[in-house]
């Protein structure tokens, strides 16, 4: 017989998989990534079916043939009705959760980035404004994944004027160090950084414009891709 596992995670994205099957990408805290396969998941008399639900933390039982990791069974642990009952909610903790499957490997045991996204979705969940505990949430996953931005000064110089946004060089970069296109304004710098020191808890209280979370959104974005292709 094989052997059984048990992991909790949290659902980070599914997928149909032949007739009745999904895959399930699990983000965990012993193995990093973890993809479940979920036999019959979409039949709807299957409890898995729903368990299984995107952002959903569960505890699955598992045991592996040729490779795969085969659900034996689930347990939901917690459904975040909160999320799932305001859209801009859900659709922050699905942006989210999509940076975590960008930015967290298969099968590296890392508690940190576990504990980081359960730290959002419950933050969420409690009522937390989205846009400001998202971009705290991509900051702290970029440092937890060794891809944290410099945001300090210039991170040649250390100086704070003339700021540019250098995603290849790893973070800010003034003009007289080769810094290139628009100065950041400073509010932009200013807030950054805030999102960057604040405690967890203290993001969703935070008040940022609509178009600064935009811009700041777009940067982060840019980073990250920047990061990953080197």
């Amino acid at each position: 017989m094989a052997q059984l596992s048990r992991a909790v995670g949290i659902v980070l994205r599914t997928q149909n998989h032949a007739e009745t099957d999904r895959i399930a990408v699990l983000l965990t805290s012993t193995q990093g990534r973890l993809d479940v396969l979920a036999k019959g998941a979409r039949r709807l008399e299957r409890q898995s079916g729903a368990a299984l639900d995107v952002s959903n933390l569960v505890e699955v039982i598992y045991y592996r043939r040729r490779g795969l990791a085969l659900l034996k069974d689930v347990d939901l642990r917690q459904a975040f009705p909160c999320i799932k009952g305001e859209l801009p909610r859900l659709e922050t903790a699905l942006a989210g959760l999509a940076w975590a499957m960008r930015l967290v490997p298969k099968g590296q045991p890392d508690p940190g980035p576990f504990r980081l996204t359960l730290a959002f979705l419950e933050s969420l969940d409690r009522g937390a404004l989205p846009g400001p505990l998202k971009l705290g949430y991509e900051l702290r996953l970029l440092s937890l994944s060794g891809h944290a931005p410099h945001l300090e000064g210039c991170l040649r110089c250390g100086g704070e004027e003339g700021l540019t946004w250098s995603p290849q060089e790893g973070g800010f970069l003034c003009r007289a160090c080769g810094g290139e296109g628009e100065p950041l304004s400073p509010k932009l710098v200013r807030t950054l950084q805030g999102l960057a020191r604040l405690p967890f808890p203290a993001l969703g209280r935070l008040q940022v414009d609509e178009a600064l979370l935009g811009k700041m959104e777009g940067l982060l974005l840019e980073f990250r891709e920047a990061q990953l292709s080197r």
